[in-house]
């Protein structure tokens, strides 16, 4: 998402709003008369509730959550890097090509960027580490190993 400029004004959203988003958010495939029974307002309030919503850009898109344990994705990992300045641009860069990588953040504190990654087994997250960080430019890592949630991501479903 691009950043915002000063000039653009920001959305509002009420509470009606709120309760389609997490309706949606549950169930986006979910018939919209089921969506209006749910929050108590008519069909057409909520039809035009979230086109508005999608013209504004609260909402982007509707995506797919997959079950990546189906999918035999059982090692979720956040791999924190701490990088030369000079060469944050490009190591990000590789990382969002990788197509094990979920997400890629700029961060502050004791690392630069944090990568999500999600994997079959403990042997493909050590050859990432081995053959995707061995970049120059990563001056250490720091792994964490997700052992289990307390609340799911809503895109990933881990």
């Amino acid at each position: 998402m691009p950043p915002m400029r000063s000039a653009e004004k920001l959305a509002i959203i009420d509470a009606l709003d709120m309760k389609i988003i997490r309706a949606l958010q549950i169930d986006a495939r979910k018939p919209i008369v089921q969506i209006a029974k749910e929050v108590n307002a008519n069909e057409a309030t909520v039809r035009r509730r979230i086109e508005k919503l999608l013209n504004d850009g609260i909402i982007e898109r509707f995506t797919v959550v997959l079950d990546y344990h189906k999918l035999g994705r059982v090692i979720k990992a956040f791999i924190g890097l701490r990088v030369e300045p000079t060469k944050l641009k490009t190591i990000a860069e590789h990382l969002v090509k990788h197509p094990d990588t979920q997400v890629v953040y700029r961060t502050s504190g004791d690392t630069d960027i944090i990568t999500e990654v999600i994997l079959e087994k403990m042997e493909d997250l050590n050859a990432f580490l081995e053959e995707e960080l061995s970049l120059d430019g990563i001056v250490g890592t720091i792994v964490t190993i997700v052992i289990g949630p307390y609340k799911r991501c809503p895109w990933t479903g881990l």
